[in-house]
């Protein structure tokens, strides 16, 4: 490895991802990508011919630079950053990103995304997320799109606070963009074989390379199969997944500054679905110590009338998820035109146990069948040297959905056996945005963004059905009829920007940002259920820097943010006889987070990088009432009867996980002339969370702080394209949980992942 003093590698390298790492691979990243940066200025203004991964990187060896003159807090992770730290599923980005949370949603395959505290549990998977996940640019407006979509990944970016202001749509948490691989103009491939505990086997590939000297492809696909770490009580194992994917790719450079790329993805999940521990119950159901147990039943009855298998009463997944894009990209000699247009599908079947209990206490069954269609054109500047960088665009997307809820508490007393809730819902949002930098002194840069966004979504024909689990005929049957809920609102942002030195900035962003209202669509038996909740909005105020020193040996970024909440979207609770307390989502109308980050990436000297990220968040009701869950069903466990007890929670702490950090040391040594060794140990540490619908209960309702050591070693062949990796991934083995769900008087917990130990084989061409 060369030092890090400046160097100009004025020389031709061939970016296969799997042969690139370090600080060489980020540099090609970071000259190759042409997108456009979250919350800021373009990172790079390439002409278009530059899509070959054979490049010219004029880079010093050091520490990352990527996104260091943008004014934000994003966390980057490269391809090879992924790779290091072992992030194979979604929930793994926690481990690595400062104040992000990605929770399981209790008892379904969905995740629910939050940064700096602000993020809506939306187990119905009906309502714009306060996080929005892009893929290549495409939004993913339903979370369970983003199943089995972690393969052959270029970067991944974690980007907090108001968005909407440069592309896609409105939101008050951020996003997280994933770029996948681009084809290349030479030939490469390349096989992955991982094989860990609990027999999860996971096999990854790809092809990229010319049809012809102006049409390029890509292929990429995965298998991900076993892991299951979960038992019942009679040692029966559970959780495996099963769950198989395909991404294409294809790429005409038309002329020098026009190109065409088309991309295509397919994914089939037949996993065994997320399931929780019980914590507590009113029922009498027997609880342990094990928290990796769980337990499942199926009354024949009901898979009779949903037309499923008996013999399997596994919760379990059977979903199919598709979508094609296509993008059109000219470059004039004074901006850049890109239109993108695409579609996905969600075809969903979801068998869950929401009580972990033999008995149907709570099995659900969700069809769902969602389409979204959406289309985006923007207009950039493309002189990074001009005093002024503006950029304009307008974002369309249009939701078809009809879902159903089926519900089996046949065995609770006092309820309807068999209900089935179902629903169509439409949406189109419509998103205008500007943004604008001009540097007016030499260092001084000014910022400012405005947009306008209309949602309009209604919830047709809520029909509420109860059943006779004997004969499948409906015995009662309510038409709650239609329910809209529009939004127009203007979001915001103006700031400034010091470049204090070639290698230190400072920034100050003051922004509002919103996201639209939506509908509580779960078990509903009364029409107060079916009132639309209201659109929240945050006023954010955040300042930090970026620096480089010591000749690019360190970077440290640090940002501090307070950020003033309206109308605060939360999975609260609502009072449903007979069935009891349910989640229903309601606004709080004023709180308060605050918090701090820094991150540090450090080569003290040859072969060896430190990294080391720290997030703080603590969040505060000052103006909100509510039905209090805990007082509610400790009331119905000692007279039998549902009544409300409502609460004031002003002043009370959201229960946000104050502390999280991850830090790593990885060195780098050759061996033999031709190999080299790489070994890695790295931590993550996460503070203790309340879960939704359950402020200001402590007890069981809070998940533990945890702290999880992991460390890997890689001895790799660069010349003959190969490497071999054993790794281990809570070492400790760690009993800690996720997240936490509550059906009427059940509680319980889904597990993260236990010691895991495996080995992988990487070959490329």
């Amino acid at each position: 490895m060369m030092s890090c003093r400046t160097v100009l590698l004025v020389s031709t390298i061939v970016a296969s991802p799997f042969l690139l790492s370090g600080a060489t691979a980020q540099a090609a990243s970071a000259s190759t990508h042409t997108k456009t940066a979250t919350h800021g200025k373009a990172r790079s203004h390439a002409p278009l011919n530059g899509g070959s991964e054979t490049v010219q990187v004029a880079a010093r060896r050091g520490v990352t630079s990527a996104g260091q003159h943008n004014a934000h807090s994003e966390t980057i992770l490269s391809r090879q950053e992924l790779q290091n730290r072992n992030v194979r599923q979604l929930t793994d980005i926690v481990r690595v990103a400062p104040n992000l949370t990605i929770q399981p949603s209790f008892g379904s395959a969905a995740l629910n995304f939050a940064l700096r505290g602000v993020g809506l549990m939306d187990f119905t998977q009906n309502n714009t997320p306060s996080v929005m996940p892009y893929v290549d640019g495409v939004a993913y407006p339903v979370s369970i799109m983003t199943t089995g979509m972690l393969f052959d990944m270029d970067d991944i970016s974690v980007a907090p606070g108001a968005s909407g202001f440069t592309h896609g749509q409105s939101t008050t948490g951020g996003e997280i963009n994933f770029h996948t691989g681009d084809p290349t103009q030479t030939f490469h491939a390349g096989l992955t074989e991982d094989i860990a505990s609990y027999g999860r086997n996971r096999v990854e590939g790809f092809v990229s390379g010319p049809l012809s000297r102006s049409v390029s492809y890509r292929i990429a696909g995965q298998s991900l199969t076993g892991g299951g770490f979960q038992h019942n009580g009679q040692g029966v194992g559970y959780g495996n997944s099963n769950i198989g994917a395909l991404r294409g790719k294809l790429r005409w450079q038309i002329d020098e500054t026009s190109r065409l790329d088309i991309g295509g993805h397919w994914t089939t999940d037949q996993s065994e679905s997320s399931s929780g521990h019980n914590l507590y119950n009113a029922y009498g159901v027997p609880v342990t110590n094990d928290i990796y147990q769980t337990a499942w039943g199926l009354d024949p009855r009901f898979a009779k009338i949903i037309g499923i298998n008996a013999n399997n009463p596994k919760p379990r997944e059977d979903n199919l998820f598709w979508g094609a894009n296509i993008r059109y990209t000219k470059d004039f000699s004074w901006a850049r035109l890109w239109t993108q247009s695409a579609y996905e599908m969600v075809d969903e079947h979801e068998l869950t146990n929401q009580t972990n209990s033999v008995l149907s206490y709570g099995n659900m069954f969700r069809n769902n069948q969602t389409n979204v269609f959406s289309q985006e054109i923007k207009l950039e500047s493309r002189d990074p040297k001009a005093r002024l960088h503006w950029e304009t665009g307008m974002y369309y997307s249009r939701a078809r959905m009809a879902q159903s809820f089926w519900y089996d508490s046949s065995d609770r007393p006092g309820t309807t056996p068999l209900n089935e809730t179902s629903y169509r819902q439409n949406q189109q949002n419509f998103n205008q945005y500007v943004q604008l930098s001009y540097r007016i002194l030499p260092k001084l840069t000014l910022i400012g963004a405005i947009n306008h966004e209309s949602d309009d979504r209604q919830m047709l024909n809520l029909t509420s059905t109860n059943v006779n689990l004997n004969t499948g005929l409906a015995t009662a049957q309510t038409n709650f009829g239609s329910a809209g809920a529009l939004t127009n609102q203007f979001g915001g942002r103006v700031g400034l920007q010091y470049q204090v030195t070639p290698n230190i900035m400072g920034y100050a962003i003051f922004s509002k940002g919103f996201k639209p209202g939506g509908f509580s669509a779960n078990i509903t038996q009364n029409a107060n259920q079916l009132r639309p909740f209201k659109p929240e909005s945050v006023l954010t105020y955040e300042g930090g820097f970026k620096s480089m020193l010591f000749d690019r040996r360190l970077r440290f970024n640090a940002a501090g943010f307070y950020y003033d909440y309206r109308d605060q979207q939360l999975l609260g609770s609502i009072l449903v006889p007979p069935y009891g307390v349910l989640g229903g989502y309601v606004n709080a109308p004023r709180s308060y987070i605050y918090g701090a980050e820094f991150d540090i990436e450090a080569h003290p000297f040859h072969g060896l990088t430190l990294t080391q990220n720290f997030g703080y968040q603590n969040g505060v009701y000052t103006q909100f009432q509510s039905l209090n869950r805990s007082a509610t069903t400790a009331q119905f466990a000692s007279t039998g009867v549902w009544s409300p007890v409502y609460t004031n929670y002003n002043g009370y702490n959201m229960g946000l996980a104050n502390l999280t950090l991850s830090g790593a040391a990885v060195y780098t040594w050759p061996m033999f002339r031709d190999y080299r060794m790489t070994f890695d140990v790295d931590y993550n540490y996460r503070g203790a969370q309340t879960q939704p619908q359950h402020i200001g209960d402590g007890g069981i309702y809070r998940a533990p702080a945890y702290f999880l050591v992991n460390s890997f070693l890689t001895f790799a062949a660069p010349k003959q394209h190969w490497s071999l990796t054993v790794y281990g991934q809570n070492l400790a083995d760690r009993r800690y949980w996720l997240s936490g769900g509550t059906q009427a008087t059940f509680y319980g917990v889904i597990p993260g992942l236990p010691r895991f130990v495996g080995a992988k084989i990487n070959v490329t061409y």
